[in-house]
């Protein structure tokens, strides 16, 4: 039979989908490994196994037996027609019937025998598929109750936290940084954190680049839960979340206390949702005022307004 290729996350996925694509048991197939799988750095790329696979070749052996016990006997029931043939030139006294009665005594045995291979091979093949049909509906429906074991799954905080960790450390390595990364998890959140001096590379301008980490690392969790992540995840760098949290809680109520005083309202900068937020919380515990957002995309910009409901 041919060979087939099939692929997977592991050698052991490939080899169910070579067993599925064939509909026969592991026992009988034979197999060569071409690519174990592995991943690439910071496990955002994943390179699959490959294998190729046939049918076992198992008859080979079977056939070679039955030419040979065919060739034998067709060899004995030669010696024992020249026996028979020496017997009867020098027994001319025997009639023609006789002769035929054991021709056909012979037939009779040599159709019986043909009869008997005959069936044995049919039941033996009968049995293989049978084999076969069975072992591929097991494999099927294995392999149907895990896939969906695992779409049950969520990967958890504790987990998100620990890949999330040797990424970061990988990344900022890379990049040429030293930095003691940990994590914790708060209020349903895992957060990363990487401490240690000079890490402004990696904070970028107006804190843009530990922003694309944070990105980065919330799409790789996704591709590796397959969308089933629960909670929140949170990366900082240098501190860097913490200090602008603290100066936009600060900044937003000085500008709260202008608009009471002025009575005017006041539109703040465009802001990532992250930073909005930290204003609104901040300007909820300011009576008298109250918030906003407006704008789309980057545009969108909190305004502190006059709550005149008071």
């Amino acid at each position: 039979m041919e060979w087939i290729e099939t692929t997977g996350s592991t050698v052991d996925e490939a080899k169910d989908r070579a067993l599925d694509r064939l509909g026969i048991a592991e026992d009988d197939m034979q197999f060569e490994i071409i690519e174990e799988g592995s991943n690439s750095l910071f496990r955002l790329k994943r390179k699959e196994a490959r294998l190729r696979a046939r049918v076992k070749p198992v008859n080979t052996r079977l056939k070679q037996t039955d030419r040979r016990s065919r060739t034998k006997k067709q060899a004995g029931n030669n010696k024992r027609s020249s026996g028979n043939s020496v017997r009867n030139k020098n027994k001319n006294s025997q009639p023609q019937k006789a002769d035929t009665k054991g021709k056909n005594q012979k037939n009779l045995k040599s159709n019986k025998t043909s009869t008997n291979v005959t069936d044995a091979s049919k039941k033996r093949d009968n049995d293989m598929q049978s084999s076969k049909k069975g072992n591929h509906r097991s494999n099927s429906e294995l392999k149907k109750s895990v896939s969906g074991d695992v779409k049950k799954n969520t990967m958890d905080l504790e987990e998100q936290a620990e890949i999330t960790e040797d990424f970061v450390a990988g990344l900022l390595e890379k990049m040429g940084l030293q930095a003691r990364v940990v994590s914790s998890i708060e209020d349903n959140r895992a957060i990363v954190q990487a401490q240690g001096l000079n890490l402004g590379l990696a904070i970028g301008p107006r804190g843009e680049t530990v922003r694309a980490i944070t990105q980065l690392s919330h799409t790789m969790i996704q591709r590796l839960s397959d969308g089933e992540a629960e909670g929140k995840l949170t990366v900082d760098i240098g501190g860097y979340r913490e200090r602008r949290r603290t100066f936009l809680a600060e900044f937003a109520v000085n500008q709260a206390n202008e608009v009471l005083d002025e009575g005017q309202s006041v539109a703040l900068d465009p802001m990532n949702a992250s930073d909005r937020k930290v204003v609104h919380d901040a300007i909820s515990e300011v009576e008298g005022v109250t918030t906003r957002s407006e704008g789309s995309d980057y545009d969108r910009h909190v305004v502190i307004l006059v709550d005149e409901t008071v």
